[in-house]
């Protein structure tokens, strides 16, 4: 077996924890330093694994130019993204972060452009695409049998009560909570985003300080429009972390219920079958560890890496530009104006390569 791979944790709060013991478990890592700007949060976590104090720290920087480590893992607020996630490319060090790949459109290249720059490899966790009920609903719509989509709804009605910095984000269902439909909607249909038109707003009841809705009209690739719908501050039936999502194409729909199956409706039959779901081993965070595991070997690509992620934050960025402004944003447009320039075939940009 190959000698574990040396990780620095930036964040040791309530993500960083659940990545912590994945790590822990994992014999390919081995905990090389742990940060945290808290001292009762970092000192909490470090002494759950018998970390040694010297490899305590306060200050991602600081850790960087003192430790010696293939990668970092970043599980800090979005705002903090692109110091760290710069800060490690620049000293070589391979780059796994939380959604979303930063606050900013325009920090989210400034990224990019660093691992192009350094060829770094860097991965954003999106782990709920490595779950069986979306890469079913994937390789179904790839696979043809619905034929050529024509029409995509999402909807998602959730109360949730985080606490902490996410409470007072200004958008915060568009910024921390649809950048996981919009690219799940990505990864799905296989298509990047054209138009976007969003309206948000916060119920009279809603605990979070900012907008906790969004209704969001996305155009993707080809002319295919998307529906989108969800509520963090939800009355009534819940649904899962999903959403229910509808895809119809010419020879029929498929919906993914709120008990995450998967159904298959063909042309105007209302009697649906189960779909067979797929056995991922591992899924969801597990296997993107195990792919970001085999990016810092040279093994295979990270998935998705930020040439690839760029585009959900895209869309999510343009979601907020125009419930701000109340019209429609050009994702193209939107993405030059913040810097980004493409440097691969679009094929090769495709979300969810291979």
């Amino acid at each position: 077996m190959a000698n574990p791979l040396k990780i620095i944790v930036v964040g040791a709060g309530a993500q960083g924890r659940t990545w912590l013991a994945l790590l822990a478990n994992d014999p390919a890592w081995s905990l090389a330093a742990l940060v945290d700007s808290s001292p009762a949060t970092l000192n909490e976590a470090a002494s759950e694994y018998d970390l040694p104090e010297e490899h305590r720290y306060f200050n991602a920087l600081i850790a960087f130019a003192q430790v010696q480590a293939d990668a970092v893992l970043i599980a800090t607020p979005p705002e903090t993204h692109r110091v760290i996630s710069v800060a490690a490319i620049e000293r070589g060090m391979a780059v796994l972060s939380e959604k979303p790949l930063a606050t900013s459109l325009r920090d989210g290249v400034a990224i990019l452009r660093a691992t192009r720059m350094h060829a770094v490899p860097l991965m954003v966790d999106q782990g709920r695409r490595w779950l069986p009920h979306i890469v079913a609903l994937r390789e179904a719509v790839k696979g043809g049998l619905i034929g050529e989509l024509g029409y995509v709804t999402c909807q998602f009605h959730l109360p949730v009560r985080y606490g902490g910095w996410r409470t007072m984000m200004p958008e915060v269902l568009i910024e921390d909570l649809a950048i996981h439909h919009f690219d799940t909607m990505r990864f799905i249909t296989g298509r990047n985003g054209q138009r976007v038109y969003a309206h948000s707003f916060r119920p009279s009841w809603s605990w979070f300080r900012g907008n906790s809705c969004a209704s969001v009209d996305l155009l993707l690739d080809g002319g295919l429009p998307v529906h989108y719908f969800a509520s963090w501050v939800a009355r009534g039936p819940r649904s899962s972390l999903d959403g229910e999502v509808r895809l119809v194409g010419e020879h029929g729909a498929l919906l993914l219920r709120e008990d995450d199956t998967v159904w298959h409706y063909v042309n105007e039959d209302e009697t649906p079958h189960e779909l067979l779901l797929p056995t991922l081993e591992p899924e969801g965070m597990l296997r993107g560890l195990a792919n970001f595991t085999q990016a810092v070997r040279g093994e295979t690509p990270p998935n998705p890496d930020a040439e690839d992620n760029i585009h959900s934050l895209a869309l999510t960025s343009a979601a907020v530009a125009s419930a701000r402004t109340g019209q429609p944003v050009n994702v193209d447009a939107h993405m030059r104006s913040a810097g980004w320039s493409p440097v691969r075939p679009m094929s090769a940009r495709r979300p969810g390569r291979g």
